[in-house]
Protein backbone atom coordinates (compact mmCIF):
# COMPACT_ATOMS: atom_id res chain seq x y z
CA UNK A 1 0.00 0.00 0.00
CA UNK A 2 2.78 2.09 0.99
CA UNK A 3 4.48 1.28 -2.26
CA UNK A 4 1.42 2.29 -4.31
CA UNK A 5 1.30 5.79 -2.35
CA UNK A 6 4.70 6.74 -3.01
CA UNK A 7 4.22 6.02 -7.13
CA UNK A 8 1.32 8.58 -7.11
CA UNK A 9 3.28 10.90 -5.60
CA UNK A 10 6.03 10.43 -8.01
CA UNK A 11 3.14 10.71 -10.61
CA UNK A 12 1.87 13.76 -9.03
CA UNK A 13 5.57 15.71 -8.90
CA UNK A 14 5.66 14.86 -12.27
CA UNK A 15 2.64 16.17 -13.39
CA UNK A 16 3.54 19.89 -11.60
CA UNK A 17 6.43 20.06 -12.67
CA UNK A 18 5.82 19.63 -16.29
CA UNK A 19 3.08 21.76 -16.09
CA UNK A 20 5.86 24.24 -14.61
CA UNK A 21 7.98 23.77 -17.33
CA UNK A 22 5.05 24.08 -20.05
CA UNK A 23 4.09 27.53 -18.08
CA UNK A 24 7.92 28.90 -18.63
CA UNK A 25 8.37 31.09 -20.93
CA UNK A 26 10.34 29.16 -24.01
CA UNK A 27 13.73 29.90 -25.05
CA UNK A 28 14.43 33.58 -26.36
CA UNK A 29 10.25 34.60 -25.61
CA UNK A 30 10.94 36.96 -23.17
CA UNK A 31 13.30 38.61 -25.41
CA UNK A 32 10.86 38.31 -27.58
CA UNK A 33 8.30 40.00 -25.74
CA UNK A 34 10.11 42.63 -24.70
CA UNK A 35 10.87 43.41 -28.30
CA UNK A 36 7.63 43.73 -29.13
CA UNK A 37 6.82 46.95 -27.01
CA UNK A 38 9.69 48.68 -27.93
CA UNK A 39 8.70 52.28 -28.88
CA UNK A 40 9.19 53.43 -32.27
CA UNK A 41 11.76 55.91 -32.71
CA UNK A 42 10.57 59.39 -34.40
CA UNK A 43 11.40 60.12 -37.55
CA UNK A 44 14.54 62.94 -38.41
CA UNK A 45 11.37 64.72 -40.74
CA UNK A 46 8.47 64.86 -38.13
CA UNK A 47 6.80 68.24 -36.78
CA UNK A 48 8.91 70.26 -39.28
CA UNK A 49 7.82 73.38 -41.53
CA UNK A 50 10.60 73.50 -43.44
CA UNK A 51 13.60 71.21 -44.67
CA UNK A 52 16.37 71.02 -42.38
CA UNK A 53 18.90 71.84 -44.82
CA UNK A 54 17.49 74.94 -45.41
CA UNK A 55 17.44 75.84 -41.05
CA UNK A 56 21.02 77.00 -40.81
CA UNK A 57 21.89 78.96 -43.66
CA UNK A 58 21.65 82.41 -44.69
CA UNK A 59 19.06 84.04 -46.56
CA UNK A 60 19.26 87.28 -48.71
CA UNK A 61 16.15 89.20 -49.50
CA UNK A 62 15.78 90.19 -53.25
CA UNK A 63 12.18 91.54 -53.71
CA UNK A 64 9.31 89.34 -52.27
CA UNK A 65 11.43 86.32 -51.77
CA UNK A 66 14.95 85.31 -50.07
CA UNK A 67 17.08 83.37 -51.91
CA UNK A 68 20.00 81.50 -50.79
CA UNK A 69 22.49 78.86 -52.30
CA UNK A 70 23.26 75.37 -51.47
CA UNK A 71 26.59 72.72 -52.87
CA UNK A 72 25.25 71.10 -55.68
CA UNK A 73 25.33 67.61 -54.19
CA UNK A 74 22.66 68.53 -51.95
CA UNK A 75 19.59 68.47 -54.43
CA UNK A 76 18.08 65.42 -53.94
CA UNK A 77 18.42 65.02 -50.85
CA UNK A 78 16.54 68.23 -50.30
CA UNK A 79 13.63 67.05 -52.77
CA UNK A 80 13.91 64.08 -50.58
CA UNK A 81 12.89 66.50 -47.49
CA UNK A 82 10.65 68.77 -49.55
CA UNK A 83 8.31 65.82 -50.25
CA UNK A 84 8.84 64.65 -46.70
CA UNK A 85 6.98 67.69 -45.25
CA UNK A 86 4.29 67.90 -47.75
CA UNK A 87 5.63 70.17 -50.42
CA UNK A 88 4.50 69.21 -54.10
CA UNK A 89 5.96 70.28 -57.09
CA UNK A 90 3.65 72.69 -58.91
CA UNK A 91 6.23 73.92 -61.87
CA UNK A 92 9.39 72.39 -63.43
CA UNK A 93 11.74 73.28 -66.22
CA UNK A 94 13.63 69.84 -67.18
CA UNK A 95 16.35 70.97 -69.93
CA UNK A 96 19.75 71.95 -69.35
CA UNK A 97 19.20 74.41 -66.27
CA UNK A 98 16.39 72.28 -64.18
CA UNK A 99 14.47 73.99 -61.71
CA UNK A 100 11.53 72.96 -60.15
CA UNK A 101 9.06 75.08 -57.77
CA UNK A 102 7.30 73.21 -54.77
CA UNK A 103 4.43 74.37 -52.78
CA UNK A 104 3.13 73.66 -49.61
CA UNK A 105 2.97 76.11 -46.15
CA UNK A 106 5.27 78.26 -48.59
CA UNK A 107 6.85 78.08 -51.53
CA UNK A 108 10.21 77.50 -52.61
CA UNK A 109 12.28 77.53 -56.04
CA UNK A 110 15.24 74.84 -55.91
CA UNK A 111 17.09 75.17 -59.17
CA UNK A 112 20.60 74.10 -60.53
CA UNK A 113 23.02 76.35 -61.85
CA UNK A 114 26.77 76.11 -62.05
CA UNK A 115 27.51 77.70 -58.69
CA UNK A 116 25.26 75.32 -56.55
CA UNK A 117 21.76 74.91 -56.06
CA UNK A 118 19.93 77.72 -56.13
CA UNK A 119 16.96 78.13 -53.41
CA UNK A 120 14.58 81.02 -53.17
CA UNK A 121 11.60 81.06 -50.83
CA UNK A 122 8.60 82.97 -49.80
CA UNK A 123 4.43 83.87 -51.52
CA UNK A 124 3.87 81.41 -54.12
CA UNK A 125 2.81 84.18 -56.34
CA UNK A 126 5.76 86.01 -55.00
CA UNK A 127 8.00 83.10 -55.93
CA UNK A 128 6.46 82.92 -59.59
CA UNK A 129 7.24 85.88 -60.32
CA UNK A 130 10.70 85.86 -59.17
CA UNK A 131 11.27 83.15 -61.39
CA UNK A 132 9.46 84.87 -64.15
CA UNK A 133 11.71 88.15 -63.93
CA UNK A 134 15.06 86.48 -63.39
CA UNK A 135 14.71 82.71 -65.09
CA UNK A 136 16.74 82.45 -68.45
CA UNK A 137 15.53 79.27 -69.39
CA UNK A 138 11.94 78.42 -68.97
CA UNK A 139 9.23 80.04 -66.63
CA UNK A 140 6.70 79.31 -64.62
CA UNK A 141 3.91 81.16 -66.74
CA UNK A 142 4.69 78.93 -69.57
CA UNK A 143 2.93 75.71 -67.95
CA UNK A 144 0.10 75.57 -65.59
CA UNK A 145 -0.45 71.89 -64.86
CA UNK A 146 0.27 70.71 -61.35
CA UNK A 147 2.68 68.15 -61.90
CA UNK A 148 2.75 66.72 -58.17
CA UNK A 149 0.01 65.38 -56.19
CA UNK A 150 -0.81 67.52 -52.90
CA UNK A 151 -1.65 66.11 -49.55
CA UNK A 152 -4.96 67.60 -49.45
CA UNK A 153 -5.27 65.69 -52.59
CA UNK A 154 -4.47 62.06 -51.24
CA UNK A 155 -7.09 63.15 -48.46
CA UNK A 156 -9.81 63.54 -51.04
CA UNK A 157 -8.91 60.08 -52.51
CA UNK A 158 -8.81 58.56 -49.06
CA UNK A 159 -12.04 59.84 -47.88
CA UNK A 160 -13.59 59.21 -51.46
CA UNK A 161 -12.34 55.07 -50.92
CA UNK A 162 -13.55 54.59 -47.48
CA UNK A 163 -17.47 56.83 -48.55
CA UNK A 164 -17.47 53.87 -51.34
CA UNK A 165 -16.46 50.96 -49.04
CA UNK A 166 -18.83 51.96 -46.50
CA UNK A 167 -21.85 53.26 -48.44
CA UNK A 168 -21.74 49.71 -50.51
CA UNK A 169 -22.74 48.59 -47.15
CA UNK A 170 -25.83 50.93 -46.63
CA UNK A 171 -23.77 52.79 -44.04
CA UNK A 172 -24.12 56.68 -44.45
CA UNK A 173 -20.47 58.73 -44.66
CA UNK A 174 -20.70 62.39 -43.36
CA UNK A 175 -17.86 64.76 -41.70
CA UNK A 176 -17.30 64.79 -38.18
CA UNK A 177 -15.44 65.95 -35.18
CA UNK A 178 -12.64 63.96 -33.72
CA UNK A 179 -12.47 64.07 -29.85
CA UNK A 180 -9.03 62.37 -29.51
CA UNK A 181 -5.46 63.32 -29.74
CA UNK A 182 -4.38 64.22 -33.36
CA UNK A 183 -0.86 64.23 -33.65
CA UNK A 184 1.30 65.92 -36.32
CA UNK A 185 0.45 65.17 -40.24
CA UNK A 186 0.42 67.06 -43.69
CA UNK A 187 -3.15 66.78 -43.78
CA UNK A 188 -6.09 65.39 -41.75
CA UNK A 189 -9.67 64.73 -42.36
CA UNK A 190 -12.56 63.22 -39.73
CA UNK A 191 -15.72 61.26 -40.85
CA UNK A 192 -18.59 59.57 -38.62
CA UNK A 193 -20.03 56.42 -40.16
CA UNK A 194 -23.27 55.26 -37.86
CA UNK A 195 -21.83 54.56 -34.63
CA UNK A 196 -18.26 54.18 -35.96
CA UNK A 197 -15.70 57.49 -35.96
CA UNK A 198 -12.64 57.89 -38.66
CA UNK A 199 -9.86 59.64 -38.84
CA UNK A 200 -7.63 60.23 -41.70
CA UNK A 201 -4.08 61.20 -41.29
CA UNK A 202 -1.73 61.92 -44.56
CA UNK A 203 2.00 61.10 -44.21
CA UNK A 204 4.98 61.05 -46.87
CA UNK A 205 6.96 58.30 -45.67
CA UNK A 206 6.11 54.66 -43.72
CA UNK A 207 8.40 56.05 -41.35
CA UNK A 208 6.05 58.68 -40.27
CA UNK A 209 2.94 56.48 -40.53
CA UNK A 210 4.63 53.99 -38.18
CA UNK A 211 5.32 56.28 -35.87
CA UNK A 212 1.96 58.35 -35.91
CA UNK A 213 0.21 54.62 -35.54
CA UNK A 214 2.36 53.92 -31.89
CA UNK A 215 1.10 57.33 -30.95
CA UNK A 216 -2.61 56.32 -31.24
CA UNK A 217 -5.25 53.92 -29.75
CA UNK A 218 -7.16 51.96 -31.36
CA UNK A 219 -7.97 49.88 -34.96
CA UNK A 220 -5.78 51.33 -37.13
CA UNK A 221 -5.30 50.76 -41.53
CA UNK A 222 -2.85 52.07 -44.25
CA UNK A 223 -3.76 53.34 -47.13
CA UNK A 224 -1.33 54.09 -50.21
CA UNK A 225 -2.97 57.22 -51.73
CA UNK A 226 -1.49 58.69 -54.48
CA UNK A 227 2.45 59.02 -53.92
CA UNK A 228 1.28 59.05 -50.12
CA UNK A 229 0.26 57.16 -47.14
CA UNK A 230 -3.00 57.64 -44.98
CA UNK A 231 -3.30 56.42 -42.00
CA UNK A 232 -6.97 55.64 -41.10
CA UNK A 233 -8.07 55.47 -37.45
CA UNK A 234 -11.63 53.41 -36.54
CA UNK A 235 -12.86 54.17 -33.16
CA UNK A 236 -16.31 53.06 -31.88
CA UNK A 237 -18.11 49.80 -30.47
CA UNK A 238 -15.88 46.45 -31.27
CA UNK A 239 -18.24 45.09 -33.81
CA UNK A 240 -19.02 48.16 -35.59
CA UNK A 241 -15.05 48.78 -36.15
CA UNK A 242 -14.29 45.48 -37.25
CA UNK A 243 -17.56 45.63 -40.04
CA UNK A 244 -15.76 48.97 -40.88
CA UNK A 245 -12.67 47.53 -41.41
CA UNK A 246 -13.27 44.69 -42.99
CA UNK A 247 -15.41 46.60 -45.78
CA UNK A 248 -12.85 49.85 -46.19
CA UNK A 249 -9.70 47.23 -46.65
CA UNK A 250 -11.59 44.68 -48.92
CA UNK A 251 -12.11 48.28 -51.26
CA UNK A 252 -8.61 49.11 -50.69
CA UNK A 253 -7.44 45.55 -51.49
CA UNK A 254 -9.33 45.91 -54.68
CA UNK A 255 -8.17 48.69 -55.80
CA UNK A 256 -4.24 48.01 -54.98
CA UNK A 257 -4.07 50.42 -52.57
CA UNK A 258 -3.90 48.51 -49.19
CA UNK A 259 -0.94 48.83 -46.63
CA UNK A 260 -1.09 47.11 -44.30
Amino acid sequence: MKGKYRILAIIVIALIAVGVVNYLPKGGEMGQEEESVKPVEKPALWGLTDPPLLENVSWERNGNVEVTTLPRNLTGKLEEQLRALGYYPVYANWSDCRWTIWDGRRAYYVGETEGGILVARGELKAVVEWVNETSKCGKPGWKTTVIGPSPQKALSYTASLIGDALEKDGVIVVPSEWNGKIPWNLANYSLEAGKVKILILIYATDEQLEYARSLLEGKTLCISALSYRALVVLDGPTGDISRAYDSIESVANTRGASCG
